[in-house]
């Protein structure tokens, strides 16, 4: 394997091991105020220095990383596929975003129990929707056509969001559930009733 994709990987696991911890004390200590990046550090088996480089804050920590949007997918929707229709493409776009990530039941119902602890969290994932919207905004206004306007991708990006929120929250109470599926049976959902 390529010396770059070895790095990527050993990044990545660094990475998933940092958040993992921070996610972990978060949870058993009840607040992102009950432990310090000292503790953070030795509990991931990392030293204070390297967990800067890799999360500024414990806040940062413990949301991980933003999705990458520079990825095949992307360039896929920005040119106008997978389908040529920017709900189906958005919703291709999510499904293969997901692909990349590993869903686990767990760690979601544990996310869900340190957001809802510490409601300043919020502020902070809000923010980061917000960046993500923009960048999907931006992605799709330049598909093939131009007559996408940026209001109405927004209004589609806002509904996408809340579709992914609903399927978080039924996944965390039924694991059992395919993820993927909530996701395209809330857009399915949306298009019956919005019609």
């Amino acid at each position: 394997m390529p010396d770059s994709a070895n790095k990527r990987r050993g990044r990545r696991g660094t990475e998933l091991r940092i958040v993992d911890a921070a996610q972990g004390l978060a949870d058993e200590r009840g607040s992102i105020d009950g432990f310090t990046m000292d503790e953070l550090a030795d509990v991931a088996d990392v030293s204070r220095r390297t967990l800067f480089n890799y999360f500024p804050s414990k806040v940062d920590a413990i949301l991980g990383p933003e999705l990458d949007l520079t990825s095949a997918p992307l360039d896929v929707f920005r040119s106008g596929g997978p389908h040529g229709d920017l709900i189906d493409d958005l919703q291709a776009l999510v499904l293969a975003l997901l692909e990349t990530e590993d869903v686990d039941p767990a760690a979601i119902q544990r996310f869900d129990r340190i957001v809802h602890a510490n409601p300043a969290l919020l502020v902070h994932l809000k923010e980061r929707m917000r960046r993500l919207a923009a960048n999907l905004v931006e992605a799709a206004v330049q598909r093939p056509g131009g007559d996408l306007q940026a209001r109405d991708v927004q209004v589609a990006v806002a509904v996408l969001g809340s579709v992914c929120e609903v399927a978080v929250t039924a996944f965390a109470d039924d694991p059992e559930q395919d993820f993927a599926q909530l996701i395209v049976d809330g857009i399915a959902t949306v298009r019956r009733l919005f019609g």
